[in-house]
Parts: C-alpha cells; sequence; structure tokens
C-alpha cells in the first residue's frame, strides 16, 4: 500500500478512532562549532582534535501517545517516541525512546513496561537545561552520560503525596550471559532504578540509585551509582546543584580503557591521554554540577559547572584523570513553543598531554 492510500485510509477512519491518540514532538537543531575528543572529525598528527563547522542534531524527536479509559479511575495507557535527526546524517529508528504499554489509576500511580527511562534520564538533569549534540561539550553531557533508556524494563511511579513521590524500575536480563571470570556460571546482570523526590514552591530535591547485579562478571560494566540533584526552579530564579558517585569495572583493549557503559567521563580523551588499564578492574568516579540562571522578559541566560575528580582504578588514585567544565548558555523564546538557543562550553583535562575542549552552538527548538 503507497503513502497516499495510508492517508486515505486514514481519513476514512471515525472520530472515535482517532480521538485518544496525541501527536507530539519537538524539533531541535543548529549550527555548532566543536573541537572536542568525541567529534567524529579526524584528529592531528599528535591525536589532538581539530575544530570544524557543523549542522547538528540537538535529540529531537517524534511521538504518539494515547489512552481508554477503563472505569473505576483506571486507564490503559502507551507511548510510542522515535529520535529522529534533522541534520540527515544519522540512523534512526522506530520506538528508539520511551515505547510502553500501561495502566495508571488515580489513587496509585502507574505501572508501564517496554523500553522506559531511568529515573536522571526522565525526572532528572535539572543542571542541564541546555541544547546541543553528542559531539559537543556545550552542555554537560559528561555529567549526564548514564542518563538513558532501558530496555526490557518494567517501571512503577508512585501519586504525589504533598510533594513527595517515588518510583522503582527493574530491565531483565535477557541475555544471561557466561560469566567471565572462569566459574561457567550464567549471569543475571539486571537492572535496578530507586528514584525519590520532593517538589514544593518552587523547591526540589530528588535522589537516584541505580544497581546492576554481575557487571563484575560480564567483563565491564556499571555496577551502583549515586545521583543527588537539588535546588529551587520558581520567580525568574534557575538554580540546580548536583552530585553522582559511580561504580563500575572497565576493561582494557590493547593497553587502552574499553568502556561500554559510560562508568568513566570520556574514554576517547582518557585514552588520548595515555592512560592504560590491562584487565578489568573496580574505577570510581565523583563529579559535582553546579547551575543558575535567571528569566528577565524574553530572555534566560545560564551559567554552569562541572568538576569531575580524579578516577580511582584498583583502590588507587589516578593523578590527572579529572576535568573542569563551563557553560554559558542563553534561551531567547520567541514564543510558547520555539526558542534561539545559544552556548559556548569549555573543558579542561587535568592530564598534561591532553589539550582543552570547546564548543559553540546556536540553534532553534519547536515543540508540538
Amino acid at each position: 500500500m503507497n503513502k497516499k492510500l495510508i492517508a486515505l485510509a486514514l481519513a476514512a477512519l471515525p472520530a472515535a478512532a482517532m480521538a485518544d491518540v496525541t501527536i507530539y514532538g519537538q524539533i531541535r537543531g543548529g549550527y555548532e562549532y566543536n573541537k572536542t575528543y568525541n567529534s567524529t572529525l579526524s584528529k592531528d598528527a599528535n591525536g589532538k582534535p581539530q575544530g570544524s563547522s557543523e549542522v547538528n542534531d540537538w535529540t529531537s524527536r517524534l511521538g504518539f501517545k494515547g489512552n481508554e479509559d477503563l472505569g473505576n479511575g483506571l486507564k490503559a495507557i502507551w507511548q510510542v517516541e522515535s529520535a529522529i535527526s534533522v541534520d540527515g546524517t544519522n540512523s534512526t529508528g522506530f520506538g528508539t525512546r520511551d515505547t510502553f504499554i500501561g495502566l495508571a489509576g488515580d489513587g496509585w500511580g502507574q505501572i508501564r513496561l517496554g523500553r522506559l527511562s531511568n529515573y536522571p534520564n526522565m525526572d532528572m538533569e535539572q543542571v542541564d537545561p541546555g541544547y546541543y549534540s553528542t559531539q559537543s561539550v556545550g552542555g554537560l553531557g559528561m555529567f549526564t552520560r548514564l542518563d538513558t533508556r532501558v530496555n526490557n524494563a518494567i517501571r512503577y511511579d508512585s501519586p504525589n503525596w504533598s510533594g513527595f513521590s517515588y518510583m522503582a524500575l527493574w530491565g531483565a536480563d535477557e541475555n544471561r550471559n557466561i560469566a567471565t571470570d572462569g566459574s561457567g556460571t550464567r549471569t543475571n546482570n539486571q537492572l535496578i532504578n530507586i528514584g525519590l523526590s520532593y517538589e514544593n514552591s518552587g523547591y526540589f530535591a530528588k535522589y537516584s540509585f541505580v544497581n546492576q547485579g554481575d557487571s563484575n562478571k560480564v567483563g565491564a560494566g556499571l555496577k551502583d551509582w549515586h545521583r543527588l540533584e537539588a535546588g529551587y526552579n520558581a520567580n525568574n530564579i534557575y538554580a540546580a546543584f548536583g552530585y553522582q558517585q559511580v561504580r563500575g569495572y572497565v576493561g582494557g583493549v590493547a593497553g587502552a580503557y574499553s568502556d561500554q557503559t559510560g562508568v568513566l567521563y570520556n574514554v576517547k580523551a582518557l585514552n588520548a591521554s595515555g592512560a592504560s588499564l590491562g584487565s578489568t578492574q573496580a574505577v570510581k568516579t565523583k563529579e559535582l554540577a553546579l547551575t543558575g540562571g535567571y528569566t528577565f522578559g524574553a530572555f534566560t541566560p545560564y551559567l554552569s559547572y562541572a568538576k569531575g575528580y580524579d578516577l580511582s582504578v584498583g583502590g588507587n588514585t589516578v593523578s590527572k584523570s579529572g576535568y573542569d567544565q563551563f557553560v554559558l548558555g542563553l534561551d531567547y523564546a520567541l514564543s510558547k513553543r520555539t526558542d534561539v538557543y545559544t552556548s559556548y562550553g569549555h573543558v579542561n583535562w587535568k592530564a598534561d598531554n591532553l589539550t582543552s575542549e570547546s564548543s559553540f552552538g546556536l540553534g532553534l527548538i519547536h515543540r508540538f
């Protein structure tokens, strides 16, 4: 069936059949000048990043959602959300973002199953309000690197009790791989995430804990992760503080770091520093972040700072393995749904042979 026939078929459906479906999304993209280790551009002869102009997507998305009233305060809920790319270079798919089916009740909250955001990805990130690409340091992408979605997940969200709420997410390990520790046993690398929140009169405080079972038996991966965020967002004032501690296991490939789950700050930068790790070892990271902003008229400027402390590998501190990052952003609201956003970000690495990174971005955001 071609596209015209599909459109005619949808148009012929009764209005009641389409009434509970909402189409929504955001189109976000802009011009960027990036000089970063995460850039896809080739490095110079000394392995240093080179600057270049780019047109990049800033995590655009398209979604469909709906519900059905089942009576007695119970609803069936569903959503299909997909990443789209306005720069035309990335291959994206259907249902790549939060996609689920579930039930919601008036007095007990909601439960969903599918591909679901962990608590930091959906309910936190107040310290990182900006827009930028994965190649940019124009936002606190290193601090939020573990904010993601979990496949094969079940998530429960409580109702709100005078500002208090909580959630619990379980991600099944459907692979159950054979352990790499030589025992020959199967692993259970399931993920558990607990989130707690209090919000009242503009003040907020949120805490997230993630544990991933047998990560030490599968070669490398996240073991546990704590994040705390707190601040104030009202009366034109925006202030947020974040602190997180990540623990996991990181392997070595040909004398370099190998990290598939984001335990480390930035694998490309750390490997460019000449650091090496011969075998799987326990790694711990600690970071803090601060962001402040103030709205006057249609303008909201933001200033962010993030600090990554030196890594701990096998219980020993790795000297000069941390970073400092500064981001200055400005949001201008053209309307309630359309913004112009610009930012400049700069990262200083502590390692002697690493160069600093920088990004400038200017683009548009439209919500529908």
